[in-house]
């Protein structure tokens, strides 16, 4: 109600999370029984234009008074934020490696992976991502093939294709798949992007990795394996759910294992056959 009643009076932007120390549980389309709890306090941020921060102030207060009742609500008014430069500062140049750096296009040195944070998920902000990119960094193999499954911006594929590598990545998401040709452009890098189904897939490929949840990893468990004849880098998996990553994919070995946070990142290569 109060963020529609901001964009009604000119907001340019809106950002709704919670503060420092409040938890939140989200619940995924896989869970079952009741939603959990909404978190005791929730922090909506809203950015104007200065010919319309009058008119945003006096919409945000009616608003805010017509949903007293549901909980106590502050209100701050900061006239110094630049909505695009704070936004933009969300952003912060990712050094992986001495030959590896990912950056947005205005802040980026030159050398740089140059991801456009955009619609699509992968710039290097999530731990899941800067773990995959440490994983393409070690084992790329100029010549050999690489497979992004749920590709987003394309950056880690277009790691691979950095390093010589040729890259395919798919997504569900057409515009995951725009972003990433946009992206391989940008950095003068060849890569083959598409909403091909991973079963429509053909053929084996070096290095194949896959930054979605865990859940939905075992369920791609048997198409990963078929296309897989080196290295599977997994991630995007919480820690309390590994297991069940490893137990889909038994006829692999995991060699290595990174966690960071409620995290978890995996390697695993094909098991060789007992003799």
């Amino acid at each position: 109600m109060v963020s529609a009643a901001a964009f009604d009076a000119g907001c340019v932007g809106a950002q709704e999370d919670v503060p420092d120390g409040v938890s939140v549980v989200v619940q995924q389309p896989w869970d079952r029984g009741p939603a959990p709890p909404p978190p005791a306090q929730v922090r909506l941020r809203l950015w104007f234009g200065e010919d319309d921060a009058a008119l945003g102030r006096t919409a945000v207060r009616q608003a805010a008074a017509a949903v007293a009742g549901a909980g106590e609500l502050h209100l701050v008014w900061d006239a110094e934020e630049d909505w695009a430069e704070a936004w933009r500062a969300g952003f912060e140049r990712l050094v992986v490696s001495d030959r590896l750096a990912v950056s947005a296009p205005w802040n980026s040195e030159p050398g740089d992976l140059i991801i456009e944070p955009g619609m699509a998920f992968g710039t290097g902000e999530h731990p899941t991502t800067r773990a995959c990119l440490r994983g393409v960094d070690r084992h790329a193999v100029p010549g050999e093939t690489l497979l992004d499954v749920g590709c987003g911006t394309g950056v880690l594929a277009l790691a691979g294709a950095r390093f010589g590598m040729q890259v395919s990545g798919i997504d569900i998401d057409s515009a995951a798949v725009e972003a990433s040709d946009e992206n391989a452009a940008r950095n003068n890098l060849s890569g083959s992007f598409s909403v091909a189904p991973l079963a429509r897939l053909e053929g084996r490929y070096t290095l194949v990795v896959a930054n979605i949840f865990a859940e939905v990893l075992v369920t791609m468990a048997g198409e990963l394996a078929r296309l897989c004849g080196g290295r599977l880098c997994l991630a995007g998996i919480l820690a309390d759910r590994a297991h069940i990553v490893v137990a889909a994919l038994s006829a692999f070995d995991e060699v290595h294992r990174e966690r960071e946070g409620d995290w978890v990142y995996l390697e695993l290569v094909p098991r060789l056959p007992v003799s």
